[in-house]
């Protein structure tokens, strides 16, 4: 009989998938308790890491572990999977779709075979703090012995819906995305004030965006009911009869090109941002004067400083890779 092996002696091995999380910008380490139904009446334990990916996307590396051990009839799934979200992290509360795929061992009493595992669904996750989340994801799992593949299973594949609670640590932290989810607040240092007196050509244009302050973060949001990163800097510059394309990456072409050095910036310049290196521009804000500047995250519109002595100004210092000036 196969042996299975236990929950609890499977956490040394969250090593590998944190890891690789980590080097994709790791921004969470994930635990998700569950049953899988439709007859197959298995508990469901899952360890994920998350990642912002690109645009509204994230995605992360994780172990998974399926038994059922009713009325001596022990099967088990276990192995390491990738995962993909649209749609996380956007709001406190909100709904998202998934998709993944865990390779692994299947066994039951007499067997053990390679099988893959496919997944899904959605959840619905509410960001209690910026580094906590809680959430239900429902996912429907075809469980392919051989494997063959999600398009042309075998006939004794198992099937069915599962339902889990998960606990998210971290995920608050990091930027990316064209919504924009931004960084935390430095840990030990005061919220950026906004600047005493600004100056140039397109102090009003700043004066508009410094206006939007606490504006709910809504992806797509380009109102005052809510923005996103893009959205925010098309609306101040737009008050000011001055069109720009809509997404960040196009906003990334207006205007004229700025070096990315603090010295060379003006008020009302357009930083370009990456949430990893080669990735392209993710994340757009406005630089507002005295190392500061404005952008939507994750909190809504809010004040960041680039400034190496901050915590969150080197984070978003070494993913600074440009600025453009639309006034001259």
């Amino acid at each position: 009989m196969p042996r299975l092996i236990k929950p609890w002696r499977l956490a040394p091995f969250l090593v590998f998938p944190a890891t690789l999380g980590a080097q994709g910008g790791g921004r969470g380490l994930e635990l998700h308790l569950g049953r899988w139904y439709n007859g197959n009446r298995a508990e469901v334990y899952e360890f994920r890491t998350t990642a912002r990916l690109s645009g509204p996307f994230t995605h992360g590396f994780g172990l998974a572990l399926l038994v059922n051990d009713t009325l001596g009839r022990r099967r088990a799934f276990y192995g390491l999977g990738y995962e993909m979200q649209a749609g996380r992290g956007r709001a406190t509360l909100g709904p998202y779709a998934l998709a993944g795929l865990a390779l692994g061992l299947s066994t039951d009493t007499s067997t053990q075979e390679l099988a893959a595992q496919w997944t899904l669904g959605g959840g619905l996750e509410w960001r209690a703090l910026s580094w906590l989340a809680l959430g239900g994801e429902l996912r429907y799992r075809l469980e392919d012995r051989g494997p063959r593949g999600f398009w042309n299973p075998r006939h004794d594949a198992r099937s069915g819906v599962s339902a889990t609670l998960g606990v998210s640590f971290g995920l608050g932290r990091g930027a990316g995305g064209r919504g924009g989810s931004g960084n935390g607040a430095p840990g030990d240092l005061p919220p950026p004030l906004p600047p005493v007196t600004i100056s140039g050509n397109a102090s009003e244009v700043v004066q508009t965006a410094l206006e939007s302050l606490g504006t709910p973060y809504i992806w797509g949001g380009t109102a005052d009911n809510g923005f996103d990163c893009s959205g925010l800097i098309q609306y101040a510059y737009g008050q000011h009869g001055i069109r720009l394309p809509r997404m960040s990456r196009d906003q990334a072409r207006s205007g004229a090109e700025v070096p990315p050095v603090i010295d060379a910036l003006r008020p009302g310049d357009i930083l370009l941002l990456s949430a990893r290196p080669g990735a392209g521009v993710t994340h757009v804000g406005m630089y507002v004067g005295e190392l500061k500047f404005i952008h939507s995250s994750n909190r809504g519109v809010k004040l960041s400083r680039l400034d190496p002595q901050d915590p969150e100004g080197a984070y978003w210092l070494d993913r600074w890779v440009g600025a453009r000036r639309v006034i001259p």
